[in-house]
């Protein structure tokens, strides 16, 4: 798989079957999470994989009593908006598929083959949460679904008590990550355009260029991005991945 469509594509996937992971593919996963950034390369982190029932089952409940709480708390301005908002909008229908997915997952955590925690230092996500994408990579080119969660940190020394994670340690918990075959499909996220959340040398002021669509499409016949303003830049500056990754791949 071209490392750009596995970019472009590994989105969350929240809906996952019960199917069994294929044999194998598990140490291979983890082998390409750990060449991800390190700080000083001293390794600091670890995971921890649960694949019995009835911990998943478990862990399935607490999770619905975070979303539950910070449904009422954090997100009741969302959770207001979808009780009164207008269903014809655009935009109350993009909150609403997410919001339906988010809950599916509290209601079914406990159902994909396998759950896996990564832990790190205070302040250590600059080597977990890159190595913890490594991972999410990797299963899509697996075929494999993941979606990465910090939810359960709303209980998170339950949870730690739970997992047998030693009190006085260094470790906490720093984020989930479920993984399964998905029941959805493969597909580019719908996300604003790149330079409408780039800014250039101070804070608010616009760059100079533009995306208007996705540089990747799954089109192999096509190229590059569609982008305005681009051939201005100096050479040195100009973003030409996917060009090359298609010209070696040829």
């Amino acid at each position: 798989m071209d490392v750009l469509e596995a970019i472009y594509t590994t989105r969350a996937m929240r809906r996952l079957s019960a199917d069994p992971l294929p044999e194998g593919v598990v140490p291979e996963l983890f082998d390409a999470a750990i060449r991800g950034p390190s700080s000083g390369n001293q390794m600091r982190l670890r995971f921890l994989c649960v694949t019995d029932l009835k911990l998943r089952q478990t862990i399935q409940r607490i999770y619905r009593e975070c979303l539950d709480e910070l449904n009422q708390t954090r997100y009741a301005d969302t959770q207001s908006m979808l009780a009164s908002g207008d269903q014809e909008d655009p935009a109350y229908q993009q909150v609403f598929a997410i919001d339906q997915s988010a809950q599916w997952l509290a209601d079914n955590l406990d159902q994909p083959p396998m759950l896996i925690f990564v832990f790190g230092h205070a302040g250590g996500e600059t080597t977990t949460l890159p190595c913890l994408w490594n991972l999410c990579l990797a299963a899509r080119a697996e075929g494999l679904g993941t979606a990465i969660t910090t939810l359960l940190k709303v209980q998170r020394a339950r949870v730690e008590e739970l997992l047998g994670l030693p009190p006085d340690g260094p470790w906490q918990m720093h984020a989930m990550v479920p993984i399964g075959y998905p029941l959805g499909r493969w597909g580019v996220a719908r996300r604003r355009p790149a330079n409408e959340v780039v800014y250039s040398e101070q804070w608010g002021a616009p760059v100079t260029w533009t995306v208007d669509e996705p540089c990747f499409s799954g089109d192999e016949n096509r190229v590059g991005c569609t982008t305005s303003r681009v051939d201005t830049w100096p050479k040195s500056q100009r973003f030409s991945g996917l060009s090359m990754s298609r010209r070696s791949s040829a």
